[in-house]
């Protein structure tokens, strides 16, 4: 039996316990920020009362790693869950026998059957009143005071350990919901201990390895994808605390599984990514920021990956509902994508950024300092709206005013873009043309080098004068024409410019 490190508040919690155990009332208990870790071919007798305690910040955890459940307890068990007041939150029960009447105070308790939501995925939550399966998430709000929810077990229920399985689906109805809003699964940790994503004890064959949890203080989803490049975003790590809901994303029928191996006692304050080295390919990190709020997407570039949809690379995009939260996303094809995996940064390359708030008022989008880009890259944002280029690379930030119905496709991601981009040229301004000193002057405002066919038009339509050119930035043209309205038609391979001009006498 090991006991976790925080070293003399630990000890002082089982010294505490074992007093306790001595005591006409026997009882052991698990204070908040203590936790007891079983090792595999280990075990443990409990013989009385099992008490695991929560507090707002902290709860105790028991931690059995054996492969059969080696702990027995003969006593009630009782575990503590501490739920604020004020958001909705996720959560599971981590005991055998429980019931929604655990939530005192409540009856808004759901869960959600994604096999129900047809043409609108909102159509999947479903209100509940009983047994708390095992393994199910459960949405859970209190109004007004917090909570804290006793799930106990009596008699011949026990404390979940050993291995679970719930199921989960992905539905498809004619006519029904966007893709992106299918397979959507509510599962939780069936543990009175956290449990890390990372490890070898899950079975994730039938979902997209990401899970996604409800951070209700921020409003918003963390999320943590796994695969072979394992990385969170909004402050999402590998863990999954105790008893805790989550979200996961089928992509079949069929199940996610969860054994002790992936139980710990202790998990990071600190998310992943602030204490690992620098990931060894291109990140570009973008956050979203305003009313208190904050929202974060990545594009990465990992070798192997490809433009669509990458199974365990790729992470959709939840919204939150909170109506000051301002939310970001990329694009690939049809689907809003939280973390974004492409296969190689190239000149050019163009994302779609979406960004949308149902609050007016002033947001920015800001460089994350998680960005690991080259000094060779350059990172343009353009608002399309304002039709406003910055350099995000060299500004970091670009502060703008948002009008809860403005178009979400906003704004367009650049990397390493022409000087067309950047100022803004599009193949309609690719040139200009006008009449300059009796002379009908094109001017080539693009830097591409472009060649082709020059065709003067008469008002009947009739072609009076065509010529080519090559490459040239300035061409004057003086053919022998009355006075009167023509039009010059530039060929440029597939791309035609048309302009109307006014002659005078020569």
């Amino acid at each position: 039996m090991k006991f976790g490190q925080n070293n003399l508040q630990k000890l002082f919690a089982t010294a505490w316990a074992i007093l306790v155990l001595s005591s006409v009332q026997a009882q052991f208990t698990i204070m908040p920020d203590s936790y007891i870790t079983i090792k595999q071919g280990s075990t443990l007798k409990i013989g009385t009362n099992l008490n695991i305690k929560s507090v707002a910040g902290g709860s105790g955890y028991l931690v059995d790693q054996t492969v059969n459940g080696d702990v027995n307890i003969t006593g009630n068990i009782t575990v503590e869950r501490y739920m604020s007041a004020g958001y909705w939150h996720n959560s599971s029960s981590p005991v055998s026998s429980a019931n929604s009447s655990v939530y005192t105070g409540t009856d808004l308790v759901f869960y959600y059957d994604e096999t129900l939501i047809i043409n609108d995925w909102m159509f999947g939550w479903v209100m509940y009143s009983g047994a708390l399966s095992v393994m199910r998430g459960y949405d859970v709000f209190f109004d007004t005071n917090p909570v804290t929810v006793l799930y106990t077990a009596t008699g011949t229920q026990t404390i979940n350990t050993g291995t679970y399985s719930t199921p989960v689906t992905i539905t498809w109805f004619e006519n029904g919901e966007v893709d992106a809003h299918r397979g959507w699964n509510l599962v939780g940790n069936p543990y009175p201990s956290p449990v890390n994503w990372q490890a070898s004890g899950w079975v994730k064959t039938d979902i997209n390895d990401a899970k996604y949890i409800w951070d209700g203080p921020n409003a918003n989803y963390t999320i943590w994808i796994g695969g072979g490049s394992p990385i969170g975003i909004n402050g999402g790590t590998r863990f999954i605390p105790s008893n805790q809901g989550f979200w996961v994303q089928a992509i079949q029928n069929g199940s996610i599984q969860v054994s002790n191996a992936t139980r710990i006692g202790e998990i990071a304050t600190t998310p992943d990514y602030y204490k690992s080295e620098e990931a060894d390919y291109p990140i570009l990190d973008l956050l979203a920021k305003a009313n208190g709020y904050s929202d974060e997407c990545m594009v990465r570039f990992i070798d192997g990956t490809t433009a669509s949809f990458d199974l365990n690379y790729d992470a959709t995009k939840l919204f939150s509902q909170d109506e000051q939260v301002p939310q970001i996303c990329t694009w690939s094809g049809k689907t809003e994508l939280a973390i974004n995996t492409l296969p190689v940064i190239e000149d050019e390359l163009m994302l779609t950024l979406e960004f949308k708030c149902k609050t007016s008022g002033y947001y920015s989008i800001e460089l994350g300092n998680r960005t690991n880009l080259d000094p060779f890259t350059a990172v343009y944002l353009k608002d399309v709206r304002e039709q406003k280029i910055v350099n995000l690379t060299n500004d970091l930030s670009y502060e703008f005013y948002h009008q809860n119905t403005n178009a979400q496709n906003r704004f367009k991601i650049f990397f390493n873009p022409s000087e067309d981009i950047i100022n803004n040229i599009t193949p309609d301004d690719y040139f200009s043309v006008f009449i300059n000193q009796g002379s009908i002057t094109i001017r080539k405002n693009t830097v591409k080098e472009l060649s082709g066919i020059i065709r003067v038009y008469n008002g009947m339509g009739q072609a009076v004068y065509v010529t080519k050119f090559y490459y040239e930035n300035e061409i004057s043209l003086k053919p022998k024409l009355s006075p009167g309205y023509y039009y010059v038609s530039i060929h440029t391979g597939k791309q035609v410019n048309s302009y109307k001009v006014f002659i005078s006498n020569w």
